[in-house]
C-alpha cells in the first residue's frame, strides 16, 4: 500500500467494497496506514513544493471509511456478505466528509462525488454528512486553504471583517486629503506624488470621475519609462 501511487491506493483500499477478492487490511494495520498518511499531508502542507491536498484528503477519508466499515461488521458478525453495493457507501461519505472538513465545499463537493463514483442513490447521507462535517470544523479552525493564504501573505478580503475593525468608519482610518493621479499628469505633480508615503492612488478622469487604482510601484516604472524616452 504504501508503495503504490496516489490513485493506486485509493483503488487499493476501494478494491475490498467494491467486488469481491479485493483487498482487505484489517482495522489495526488500516489505522496505522492513516496516521503515516496523515503526517505526511500535514508535513508537506506548509511547504512551497506542490505536493497535493485533495488526493491525501480521498486517502484519509478512504482510510476512515474502510476502519468505520471494518468494525461494523466485527460489531455486527457479518463476515460475509453477498451484495457489495452497500458497502462501499460508508466509504464515500467518509472521504467527502474529510474532504468537506478541511476545504469547506459543500453542494460542489457533493456534485463531484456524485458524478465521479455515479451513485446518485448516496445524495442524502452525502449532503447530511458534508454539511455536518462542514460546521463541526468550523468550531476548530478556519478553512486549510484560508490558512493557506494567511500564511503566505497574499492580499485577499477575508469574507467577514474581524471584529476590531468591524465597527470601523472610512474617515477613521483614511486622510482628509486625497492624493489623486489625474489621468493626464505633469512630471512636477508625479514628482510630488511619488514622494508621499500612499502605496496606491485613485486614478481621475478629466471631469474629475474615479476611473481606477494604480499602485506606487506602477507609477514608478511608468516614470523610469517616461525618463528614459526623453532621455533617448
Amino acid at each position: 500500500m504504501f508503495f503504490n501511487e496516489e490513485l493506486g491506493a485509493i483503488r487499493s483500499i476501494m478494491s475490498a467494497y467494491v467486488k469481491p477478492g479485493g483487498i482487505l487490511l484489517p482495522a489495526e494495520q488500516m489505522v496505522v496506514y492513516l496516521l503515516v498518511w496523515y503526517v505526511f499531508t500535514i508535513t508537506t502542507y506548509g511547504v512551497w513544493v506542490p505536493a497535493g491536498l485533495f488526493l491525501p484528503g480521498i486517502i484519509i477519508g478512504c482510510a476512515v471509511g474502510s476502519i468505520y466499515e471494518d468494525l461494523s461488521r466485527k460489531i455486527s458478525g457479518e463476515d460475509e456478505v453477498d451484495d457489495y453495493s452497500y458497502r462501499v457507501v460508508p466509504i464515500l461519505i467518509a472521504v467527502g466528509a474529510m474532504l468537506s472538513a478541511y476545504c469547506r465545499m459543500t453542494y460542489s463537493l457533493v456534485v463531484i462525488m456524485l458524478e465521479t463514483t455515479s451513485a446518485i442513490n448516496i445524495f442524502a447521507p452525502m449532503i447530511i454528512s458534508v454539511m455536518v462535517s462542514r460546521y463541526v470544523a468550523n468550531f476548530f479552525s478556519a478553512s486549510l486553504y484560508s490558512n493557506a493564504i494567511k500564511a503566505k501573505g497574499i492580499p485577499i478580503l477575508p469574507h467577514k471583517a474581524p471584529k476590531l475593525i468591524a465597527n470601523f468608519e472610512v474617515q477613521e482610518i483614511m486622510s482628509l486629503g486625497v492624493w489623486s493621479v489625474p489621468s493626464i499628469i505633469s512630471v512636477k505633480q508625479l514628482k510630488t506624488i511619488l514622494n508621499s508615503s500612499h502605496s496606491a492612488f485613485p486614478v481621475t478622469n478629466t471631469a474629475n470621475r474615479l476611473v481606477g487604482l494604480i499602485p506606487k510601484s506602477i507609477l514608478i516604472v511608468l516614470a523610469r519609462q517616461q525618463a528614459f524616452y526623453y532621455k533617448a
